[in-house]
């Protein structure tokens, strides 16, 4: 793999050593090791004299944990459709999913989503199996993290690409065999240190790879477990106003060109990083909630569900929220138009038009949520009939979408899978373009073109083309949407 071979070359683990201790004092971003040699720093020095070199290298993983978020979030929010990509500095493939190839300007970038996650999990290994059994000075806490950490590279990789490597000139490890290896971490972790709220953080995420793999009963297990450990809990990935911005922010508020708008019907929940700095909310105990609501529509218990999808629903009312001056009128650098100012949203062409989705913009104050948001009601749950399985399902996924807006989640939902980037291909000798992973999966469920963000307005009401919640419950037993 071009990342392991890279890292694995004499001296060059020094630049990750100098990189990570200036983490500490200037939060910069990673240092390409191609460009730095030492001959006195080896890997074979680090394992004679590793004292003390833990907690800067555990540093530099959580450093990459932050960047392969905001990267995830960013680029795959757009190829879904809650956002739309209207400049050009994000790839324009990105609203096109099936025209995604591994040599994508983003995704095939040293800066870009694939690169960030899979450089997350070799520097979380090298800390596992070089740093910590050579440093004294390493805690049950440490190396618990650092299993967190590559864990979650395992995770985003399974939630975001076809199958990638995970070591030098190895073979594609498939989403199944992915989330497994997570969960292994996840569990070795939990073993080796209770600290602070980290049982939570763990027994959410297993739900997660247990949801994913369809394994129901474990995943309703570990849900269950996280709401009795801490019923508000949230797990950020953390940025610096001065060194590492929230991409988030930049694409969405800070960019001249404005890069990034969102669908209109989720407009109340935009922007959700109002200033460089702000963290993303990667492990939250919302997801604890819409898992069991999911279950239980699998297990035909349609009254349980409705309440998991209340309790979902007054947690994110209870989150908190920030004011926000927002100048941006909205426009559409493409076509010269702009987006709604105001008025009604229907879903789709049948749907209810609802209004206050779309905030007034070009100056006036606007109040968004930083954690979680919905405009779904306790009210508008209750009012499904128990005996419409597939109005709940597609409630359901539309809390799913609102709840984990611009966290890179949404994607996955759709069942959308990106290809690694060509670098990999070309360098790894038992991968072949066309092979598993080397190309994007779209189900057929996914409309054409770039219709995932199309919507007509007529100056009172906006009308989105697809409602993909509506599809996707429509699709319910397609092998492609429903874990469950």
């Amino acid at each position: 793999m071009f990342f392991l071979k890279k890292y694995k070359t004499q001296g060059t683990w020094v630049a990750l050593l100098v990189g990570l201790l200036a983490l500490s004092i200037s939060s910069c971003d990673f240092l390409d090791p191609t460009g730095v040699r030492n001959p006195q720093t080896t890997d074979k020095s680090l394992e004679e004299g590793a004292t003390g070199a833990t907690g800067p290298f555990l540093n530099g993983v959580k450093e990459r944990y932050s960047d392969a978020i905001e990267d995830i979030a960013y680029f795959t929010d757009v190829v879904s459709d809650n956002y739309d990509n209207v400049a050009t500095f994000i790839s324009p493939a990105a609203d096109l999913p099936r025209t995604i190839g591994p040599q994508d300007l983003t995704l095939n970038g040293t800066a870009g989503p694939y690169f960030e996650v899979q450089e997350l999990r070799a520097l979380a290994s090298f800390v596992l199996e070089t740093v910590i059994p050579n440093d004294p000075e390493a805690t049950p806490e440490d190396q618990a993290e650092a299993l967190f950490y590559r864990g979650m590279g395992n995770v985003l990789s399974a939630e975001n690409y076809g199958g990638v490597p995970i070591v030098a000139d190895g073979p594609v490890i498939p989403q199944a065999q992915l989330l497994q290896l997570a969960i292994d971490d996840f569990n070795t972790a939990l073993a080796t240190s209770q600290h602070s709220d980290f049982p939570t953080r763990i027994q959410i995420v297993r739900a997660r790879a247990h949801r994913l793999l369809g394994n129901a009963t474990q995943a309703a297990q570990e849900a269950t477990a996280a709401l009795a450990g801490n019923s508000q809990f949230t797990f950020t990935a953390k940025y610096d106003a001065a060194f590492n911005e929230n991409a988030g922010f930049t694409f969405a508020v800070s960019r001249n060109l404005n890069d990034m708008q969102p669908l209109p019907r989720l407009d109340f929940l935009d922007p959700k990083y109002t200033l460089r700095d702000t963290p993303i909310n990667s492990v939250k105990i919302e997801e604890a909630h819409l898992i069991l609501a999911e279950v239980a529509l699998s297990q035909g218990n349609p009254a349980q569900a409705k309440q998991h999808m209340i309790n979902v629903i007054n947690l994110a009312n209870a989150r908190p929220r920030v004011s926000f001056l927002d100048r941006d009128p909205r426009p559409n650098n493409q076509t010269g138009t702009f987006r709604p100012q105001g008025g009604t949203v229907q879903a789709s062409a049948t749907a209810p038009a609802i209004d206050g989705l779309i905030l007034p913009r070009g100056g006036t104050l606007a109040s968004v949520p930083t954690v979680s948001g919905t405009h779904l009601t306790a009210a508008d749950i209750n009012a499904i009939a128990d005996t419409n399985p597939v109005e709940l399902l597609r409630t359901l996924y539309l809390l799913r979408q609102e709840i984990f807006f611009f966290e890179g989640r949404r994607m996955c939902d759709l069942v959308i899978r990106l290809p690694m980037m060509e670098i990999e291909i070309q360098t790894n000798d038992v991968i072949n373009a066309g092979d598993a992973g080397t190309v994007a999966v779209v189900p057929n469920h996914i409309p054409a073109n770039d219709d995932l963000d199309d919507f007509t307005f007529d100056g009172n009401n906006t009308v989105i083309a697809n409602d993909m919640n509506q599809v996707i419950a429509d699709n319910r037993l397609s092998p492609f949407t429903m874990p469950f």
